[in-house]
């Protein structure tokens, strides 16, 4: 007799504990798209202090061929009953279907509703909860409906997802635990290293020390003279890096543009400079001639005399 209260005690205890976890409440199919989404219609209160549930949609949309594997969470803060909101919302996806997930309270009940139109979807959804005085008929009766959204307190829920360690990648690609992304390559030794080709629409670099500097008055612009000895015993420009420094350490985008714009700069420098060296050239070259008109004047006018 003992021995058999024991046994009853035990298997009480069991369906206790189990009861926490409550699997399948709610099996989801349909063959068409739906016209508004899918509502998931729940028992669970819309009151504070009524559970912190874990609830998994897992299943299959196959109008979009995706895994379907949601966790979402969320908790229902107490503050006066005219501002008792959903508090700390989340939900994840280890799957490839990441539907917008809102929450609404209707009737006092908590209402999952799927903001997708998906063709061809199966779900089932679970709810693990424990620990503030749930009971089970909170996790009875569910249903899924194609209606719209009308009640209270609605949220969308944000989408979170974290990775720790190493996250390998198709196509030899790794991402660090230091946040160093590899593309083709396993050993990314900066934030995005890449081996192959990049296509973008815009590339945005951010530097320092934009050689607007070469424009002040007390900026030493080099001579061309000098330029042309660096050029004749290095081989490329000044403050430029060579051949053999870009093959080993390749270009910094920024700084490089930076380099090329200084020497532009420098180049507007000594184009002024000639045009003035010119344009003081031509007018001596003018004042030169008016000078020598007036004197081919002046000669004419004494050899008129003289005669």
């Amino acid at each position: 007799m003992k021995y058999l209260i024991l046994s009853i005690i035990g298997c009480l205890y069991a369906s206790f504990a189990f009861s926490q976890n409550y699997e399948n409440i709610l099996n989801y199919n349909n063959n068409t798209n739906p016209v508004n989404g899918v509502k998931i219609k729940t028992n669970l209160p819309f009151a504070p202090a009524s559970g912190a549930p874990t609830i998994t949609i897992t299943g299959y949309n196959y109008g979009a061929q995706e895994p379907i594997n949601l966790t979402l969470v969320y908790y229902i803060w107490w503050t006066p009953p005219s501002t008792y909101f959903f508090y700390a919302s989340k939900v994840s996806s280890s799957g490839s279907y990441t539907p917008s997930i809102l929450l609404s309270n209707e009737g006092g009940k908590v209402v999952i509703f799927i903001n997708d139109k998906g063709y061809f979807q199966r779900f089932t959804v679970s709810v693990y909860s424990q620990g503030q005085s749930e009971v089970p008929s909170w996790f009875e009766g569910w249903t899924a409906v194609d209606e719209a959204l009308t009640g209270a307190n609605t949220i969308e829920v944000p989408y979170r997802n974290r990775f720790k360690g190493e996250v390998f990648m198709p196509g030899n690609g790794l991402w660090t635990p230091n946040g160093n992304v590899g593309i083709g390559t396993l050993d990314p030794k900066e934030r995005l290293s890449v081996n192959g080709k990049i296509r973008a629409q815009e590339i945005k670099v951010e530097t320092a020390n934009w050689p607007d500097y070469v424009f002040t008055k007390d900026y030493q612009l080099p001579s061309l003279s000098e330029t042309e000895d660096h050029i004749k015993e290095k081989g490329h420009l000044p403050g430029i890096p060579s051949a053999e420094e870009v093959k080993t350490n390749g270009v910094d985008l920024g700084e490089m543009n930076a380099k090329l714009l200084k020497k532009i700069e420098e180049l507007t420098l000594y184009l002024i400079e000639i045009k003035k060296d010119h344009d003081l050239e031509k007018r001596d070259n003018l004042e030169q001639k008016k000078i020598i008109h007036q004197q081919q004047k002046d000669i004419k006018y004494l050899k008129s005399k003289l005669k």
